[in-house]
Formats: structure tokens, sequence, C-alpha cells
């Protein structure tokens, strides 16, 4: 049955709406270099912080503010968050962000959305409405009167990258696909097959030359490159069955590290890697009867979570190839 996902964010706590914002944007690892969650007294008015360099609050760097609210966004809370950037700024606790972006999983109101969809008249707004409207709710028991410093920091902002989000338009992120198999146990689907290169691809080099040492071996032939080991009628059917299971093995690696948290993947090869590795160690009459009864064994694996519902015979048996390509389980050992 489909999860409802907006709903099951709908009702994380505050805090935990910050950790799984936290969470998206790790995955979001092409748009930022690094980021911090922000919580409690103290956070300056940002909740999840990404840095476009590693110079981080010195370089740009974009505000994700996390409402988790009863009802959706208010037009007061626009300004009054809104407002706490322009405040610290102007204290020189850090530079203006580069891009500010509401995450409020019940929406936001009609007024907020007529704001966003005009910069122009909500930088305007602010400027108007600042001694009246937000001077007295910035700091408890206090009110920040618009300040030369504060008013430049307004004109000089961007309102044009003013955003929000709420709970259905996140969810639609791609990137938020390992948060939501983390925190609700997701599922992001069947990976793809993977495509064989008519050429041998540098990124199968090694686990190929070690298979060419396991033909020769058993022989009769020599063969030296892979290019002449699959014109070969003896074993260039074999070898193109290790390729299709080798790139199978690769699209799901591929697949599963951009849609489920980081460590999914490792696990599955993990226990790939233990589920074959006492028949890899084991005596065989050869390398080839070895090979072999590694594959018959990774065809059986039973593996675990959402990985394991969808890795087949070749993507285990692929797998293999994967670890003999970086070393931990050769093939001509």
């Amino acid at each position: 049955m489909h999860k409802n996902y907006p709903g099951l964010i709908s009702v994380l706590t505050a805090a935990e709406l910050e950790d799984f914002v936290d969470d998206w944007l790790h995955q979001r690892c092409k748009d930022y270099h690094s980021h911090d969650r922000w919580s409690g007294t103290g956070d300056l008015g940002r909740d999840v912080t990404g840095y476009a360099t590693d110079r981080r609050m010195d370089g740009p760097w974009d505000n994700f503010q996390c409402k988790q609210l009863s009802k959706p966004l208010s037009e007061k809370a626009l300004f009054v968050e809104l407002g706490k950037i322009f405040m610290h700024s102007a204290a020189d606790a850090y530079a203006l962000p580069r891009a500010y972006t509401f995450i409020a999983p019940l929406g936001v109101v009609r007024k907020v959305r007529e704001f966003v969809a005009h910069p122009d008249r909500l930088k305007q707004a602010f400027l108007d409405r600042w001694d009246t409207y937000i001077a007295g709710d910035l700091v408890e028991n206090a009110t920040i009167k618009l300040t030369p410093e504060i008013e430049a920091n307004i004109k000089a902002f961007d309102f044009a990258s003013v955003h929000w989000l709420d709970a259905r338009l996140l969810v639609k992120d791609p990137a938020c696909m390992p948060a939501l198999v983390k925190w609700f146990d997701a599922d992001p689907g069947q990976s793809p097959r993977g495509v064989v290169p008519a050429a041998i691809h540098a990124s199968e080099s090694a686990y190929l030359g070690q298979l060419l040492k396991v033909y020769e071996e058993r022989g009769p032939g020599t063969y030296p490159d892979p290019e002449v080991a699959l014109a070969c009628p003896d074993v260039g059917p074999h070898i193109k069955i290790q390729r299709t299971r080798f790139f199978d093995a690769t699209a799901f690696d591929r697949f599963y590290r951009d849609s489920t948290p980081k460590e999914f993947v490792q696990t599955f090869r993990d226990e790939v890697h233990h589920g074959v590795v006492d028949v890899h160690d084991a005596d065989h009459s050869n390398k080839f009867a070895r090979l072999n009864k590694v594959m018959q064994q990774a065809a059986l694996l039973q593996t675990s979570g959402v990985l394991g519902r969808h890795a087949g015979p070749q993507v285990k048996q692929g797998t293999c190839h994967l670890l003999a390509n970086e070393g931990v389980m050769p093939w001509d050992q």
C-alpha cells in the first residue's frame, strides 16, 4: 500500500523535521560542499544551512528554515523569520544568505504565496512594515528599529531567492528519497539494468584481468587482453555473462547510492561478501572451479532490507566482481 509521505512528514516534531531536512540536504551533495544543522537558543535565525564552498558561512550559503506548525505558515512568520536574518547579518553575525527556503509541511497562507511570487513587493513591504509589524517580534522584550544597516541589507537582498516547500513538494524532490527510506522505510523501486559497452571499459579492467589468469590456469589458451578472450569461442560466452553481471551490479550500486542512505549499499556489499567469502577461500581444484562455486553461492544469497528485495541473482553475482575489482576478493588469488 502506498504511504502518505507528506502526511508522515507533517506529524514529525519540530526537531525531527530539522533532522529530516538535514538528511535531505545530505543527499544534495552536488548542490553543497557541506551543511550544518543549528538548533535551540542562539541559532541566529538558522535551522539548516547549506554551504556552496569550503568557506561555509563566509562564502555563499543557503538557509532552510523549518516551520513545523499546526497550520500553514502565516504572513507574520514570513516577515519575522526573514527579519531575523537581516537583523543578525546587519550585526555582522554572518553575510546575507544566497537563498532562503521555508520548509513548512502544511504549506503557506495565500498572502505568503503572493509575496513570494512578487519579490519586489516583498522587499518594499519589509521596508514599509519593519517598525510597525516586525521590530517588536524579533527579540523578546526588545524593539529592533530599522537601522541604516538593516535597511541596506534589505535593499541588497534578492527577494527572488525566497522560496517555500510544503511536504508534498519536498517529497517530489528526488534527493528526498534517501530521507524517506531512512525515516519511513520507503521503497525507491527497482534499479535499471546495466548497459554493457561493446568495448572494454576502464572500470572493469581489474576483475577482467584476474579472469584472464583464471582462464589461462584452466587452459588450454592464453589471452593477452580481454578483447582476445571475448573473441575466443571457448571463453568468450563466459566472459560476456560476467560482464553482464558486473554492469548490472554497477547500475544497482549507482541507483541505490542516489536513492537510499549511504550506508545501505555498503551493508548490501558486506552481506554479499560475508555470504560468499568462505566459499571463495575454500580449497578448489582450480580457480575456475572456485569462480563457479562463488557464483552459485552468490545467486542463492538472501540479503536484507530494501536492497535485498530488489537484488536479483545477477546483481549479487556482479557484486562479487565489484569486490574482485577492488581487490577485496580477487579471482586470481
